[in-house]
């Protein structure tokens, strides 16, 4: 299973971005500077956003990428918790809502704090089996107390997960890091 990035380029005004990676199973933290293309990059592997040139490529992923976008009120569809807990087809009982301290209610998400919203959000798209989950900034907003249960969730994980994030202190030991810098993608 591999997400490729085959002389993938994108291009808007003055930003240019070049990618030419392969991401196989395991986790991969993505960090850069704020406007160096992280969230460009999780979108494409998301298939949201088309590069200008290149291609994107997915081997033997078979279904359809999980997103967890950086504002988590921008995916939001539910007009409760509940709601939307349901519409990500599960039932908020599995264990990402137990060790997040999160679960159904009959609140509006949108008067959730952030954190509760992120940890919601979280607790939804990790209660799904994915074979490629792309998480944009996961670990933003969350108490010191739902970071390092966030770590351990990921850990159990298989597929490919791209990590996008500033923070690195509660990342999985294992994860593989790479830096956007001067517009190209690099592994360290």
């Amino acid at each position: 299973m591999k997400l490729i990035f085959d002389a993938v380029r994108f291009q808007r005004d003055h930003f240019t971005l070049s990618v030419d990676a392969a991401f196989s199973c395991g986790i991969h933290l993505i960090s850069g500077r704020i406007g160096t293309g992280k969230s460009t990059l999780a979108l494409a592997a998301a298939g949201i956003l088309s590069p200008n040139s290149g291609e994107i490529l997915y081997e033997e992923i078979m279904d359809t990428p999980l997103l967890l976008m950086q504002f988590p009120e921008y995916q939001v569809t539910g007009t409760t918790v509940s709601e939307e807990i349901t519409s990500w087809n599960i039932t908020g009982n599995e264990e990402p809502f137990h060790r997040l301290n999160t679960g159904p209610s009959s609140r509006d998400p949108l008067t959730l704090s952030r954190g509760e919203l992120r940890r919601l959000e979280l607790a939804c798209i990790l209660s799904r089996e994915s074979d490629l989950l792309i998480l944009d900034e996961p670990y933003a907003s969350l108490d010191q107390a739902a970071k390092p249960e966030l770590t351990e969730l990921l850990e159990q994980r298989t597929g490919i997960t791209l990590i996008f994030s500033h923070e690195t202190e509660y990342l999985p030991t294992t994860a593989e890091h790479w830096t956007i810098q001067e517009g190209k993608l690099h592994r360290d």
